[in-house]
């Protein structure tokens, strides 16, 4: 998904935001924003996992940090397989009340729907498994943009607006705690980034967010 070469333009982001210490890299966000004062990015946060108190911390940042939706409460890497449509709008409601988040939303482990990425969810308890496009469609009826792996396309309800990471090389994916992986990509912990990679932009590179029209899913 990623590569490490230093790009022109970045659109950065990071999963796994919350109030843990060692879940929020905020030691390396300042000290990339201090080096690189372009420097911006997209942070796919746990809402129930993360406090108003921190979350109006961030917001007094919203010039550089633009904060995402990462499921829930993040549990497991199929969070969404058992949400229905009342459960979406009900977590929906408790984080749009806060008014710090954009709306845009991330699936944990890019599970938003079964049987594409080679999972297949239980039909007796796991409202995805009889309809695919359940989560997609009532994000998009809440006017939420949705970040997603490209093997997941059969599922989306074409009115979708979809910002695919395997479409946009632009990219750079991240998350704010270490990734034990033996694929060196995937080694894209904040700190990972900095020490075994280097960072893929320079003091040239041009930064935007996430939720940007021009990145939509081929």
């Amino acid at each position: 998904m990623n590569s490490w070469e230093v790009r022109d333009l970045a659109i950065v982001e990071a999963d796994d935001f919350m109030d843990r210490y060692d879940r929020n890299g905020l030691n390396f966000l300042f000290y990339w924003k201090t080096k690189f004062p372009k420097f911006k990015i997209t942070l796919f946060t746990i809402p129930d996992r993360t406090s108003p108190e921190l979350l109006k911390l961030m917001s007094k940042h919203n010039d550089w940090i633009e904060l995402g939706v990462h499921g829930w409460n993040h549990e497991s890497n199929f969070e969404c397989w058992s949400w229905d449509e009342t459960k979406i709008n009900a977590y929906l409601d408790r984080i749009d009340k806060l008014k710090y988040y954009t709306p845009i939303f991330k699936a944990p482990g890019w599970q938003i729907t079964d049987e594409y990425s080679g999972y297949n969810a239980d039909p007796d308890l796991h409202p995805v498994a009889k309809d695919k496009s359940l989560v997609y469609r009532v994000l998009t009826e809440r006017g939420y943009t949705i970040v997603d792996r490209h093997y997941n396309k059969p599922a989306r309800p074409e009115n979708s607006e979809i910002i695919c990471v395997d479409c946009n090389h632009q990219i750079v994916h991240m998350h704010t705690w270490d990734m034990e992986s033996g694929d060196k990509a995937g080694r894209n912990g904040l700190r990972q980034v900095e020490e075994e990679h280097g960072v893929p932009w320079n003091s040239d590179t041009t930064f935007r967010f996430m939720l940007h029209q021009d990145y939509i899913c081929e």
